[in-house]
């Protein structure tokens, strides 16, 4: 068996988990900014956390298999993935519609596609992989 299967079982399982989590983020984000009227970058923080919350038990249970508890070192480590993926996410919307007058529809999901890899490899390597 290759040494780069685990990797690729691991991404597949992750794109398909990130799917999930993605349409929970972006329907969260619709209903914040349509329907209650928030802010673009609140709502697309309201949608980015609920996405994350669906994401966590997925990606620990399903994608990684990681037999261990929960701890607050896993938690916080996920949490600090996940912070840093949203400031990225805030930065992309606020460049794209503030400079570039893009639909902030639109640039959520530039900014949800941005940090897909960067998510992928702090979760393997540096959440699950480490304990």
């Amino acid at each position: 068996m290759p040494p780069y299967r685990d990797s690729l079982v691991h991404f597949f399982r992750f794109i398909i988990v990130g799917g999930v989590s993605t349409i929970v983020n972006y329907l969260v984000f619709l209903v914040f900014l349509k329907y209650v009227g928030l802010q673009y970058q609140l709502s697309s923080s309201c949608g980015f956390l609920a996405g994350v919350m669906v994401g966590f038990p997925l990606n620990k249970m399903w994608t990684y298999q990681h037999s261990s508890g929960v701890t607050w070192g896993l938690l916080g480590r996920y949490a600090s993935v996940y912070a840093v993926s949203l400031f990225v996410n805030i930065c992309v919307l606020g460049v794209l519609v503030g400079f570039f007058r893009t639909d902030a529809r639109l640039a959520n999901i530039v900014g949800i596609g941005i940090t897909t890899v960067t998510n992928f490899i702090g979760t393997k390597f540096w959440v699950f992989g480490s304990e």
